[in-house]
């Protein structure tokens, strides 16, 4: 804990209001809607980079106007699958994910340093499986790194590579706070703030409790997953769906007492809200029967139990994604923002979200 101080004190981590909105130790961030759940006022560049052993997609505020006329990005799932299947699936009869982001546009360089949010997907997905989230948290002044896990990713889940995944959080952790010789960050380098959160979905949130005590991880987000034990003074918000079969609920709520009795915590159950309602897989493909019935209608060996998984949250039983998107946008930002920008108006933001949205929010802090 004494780490933490010190180094916030280095930081001289405080609440100052610039010509924008609310920011940690001077930073100049673009002043962002009071509600929570509202797309901020950056358009949203995106690249793919690559480390060693690490892909990397990288979201984050762009230089406002250079988004007009050009094409918005979109991901392909057969790109995350072993090539011998992907083939299977024609062009014409894809599921492709949907991006409000921009490929290579150049970094909005009269704000910043922007807060880091690392996000880890979970067991046989993508990196970008929950564009919607890393979008909104762009639009609202924060670069997002989220890698590709693939060991445990949509390829091994289809007969690919499988295993502990080579990439790991710490890695990801290093490659945003200490540049490598051979920089895949150097577009955004200097524009990144020493501040930073870790999001994981699912098995990804159970990756992230093999990062502790780094003083740099201030906010921890678990998604429909563990949310570990953290002893390191980092705030933390659980996210559940009450609709769950993966991750219910009441399992949620009988750790988050003890959670709560060592870091500043929130437990939020969305209701209506599967395992997949934290993602944007739902929507792909939604009125052929969802992109892994699309695969196996094509002949490729999706095994049961991820046919299974694929579809808890998406069923007609559970509340539709134009639901539950806004309340989890609005719980995540309101997270991010009170510690990543010493924000104090996203504290009594989340107080309320309550009363707008279908959702039971117990605050431990």
């Amino acid at each position: 804990m004494l780490t933490r101080f010190v180094f916030l004190a280095l930081l001289g981590c405080h609440s100052s209001q610039t010509s924008g909105g609310p920011a940690c130790d001077g930073a100049k961030l673009p002043a962002t809607p009071a509600d929570l759940a509202a797309r901020g006022p950056s358009p949203v560049g995106v690249r793919t980079v690559v480390s060693g052993d690490l892909t990397v997609e990288v979201w984050y505020p762009a230089k406002p106007g250079t988004e007009r006329g050009a094409p918005t990005a979109r991901y392909d799932l057969r790109a995350s699958m072993p090539p011998a299947e992907a083939a299977k699936i024609p062009d014409a009869d894809n599921a492709w994910l949907a991006c409000e982001c921009t490929r290579d546009l150049p970094v909005d360089d009269a704000h910043g340093p922007y807060p880091v949010v690392i996000f880890l997907h979970g067991a046989a997905s993508f990196r970008a499986q929950s564009a919607f989230l890393a979008t909104h948290w762009a639009s609202r002044g924060f670069v997002v790194v989220a890698p590709e896990l693939s060991g445990i990713g949509l390829s091994a889940a289809l007969g690919g590579p499988s295993g502990f995944p080579l990439v790991v959080p710490a890695q990801v952790l290093d490659l945003v706070t200490r540049a490598p010789a051979s920089d895949p960050l150097a577009f955004i380098r200097t524009r990144l703030a020493p501040r930073v959160a870790l999001v994981g979905h699912s098995l990804g949130s159970q990756l992230a409790k093999g990062v502790l005590d780094r003083p740099e991880v201030m906010v921890r987000i678990a998604m429909a997953g563990a949310a570990g034990d953290p002893d390191d003074g980092s705030s933390l918000l659980v996210l559940v769906g009450d609709h769950d079969g993966i991750a219910p609920a009441d399992r949620a709520h009988e750790g988050f007492a003890q959670l709560a009795r060592k870091a500043p915590a929130r437990l939020a159950v969305v209701r209506g809200a599967g395992h997949l309602a934290f993602s944007d897989l739902c929507l792909l493909g939604a009125d052929r029967g969802g992109s892994l019935a699309i695969a196996r209608a094509h002949g490729v060996a999706v095994p049961d139990i991820v046919a299974t998984l694929a579809m808890d949250g998406c069923r007609p039983t559970d509340a539709p994604f134009a639901k539950t998107a806004p309340a989890i946008r609005a719980l995540t930002a309101g997270a991010l923002e009170e510690r990543l920008r010493c924000d104090a108006r996203a504290t009594a933001s989340l107080a309320a979200l309550p009363k707008t949205y279908d959702l039971e929010l117990v605050d431990k802090r």
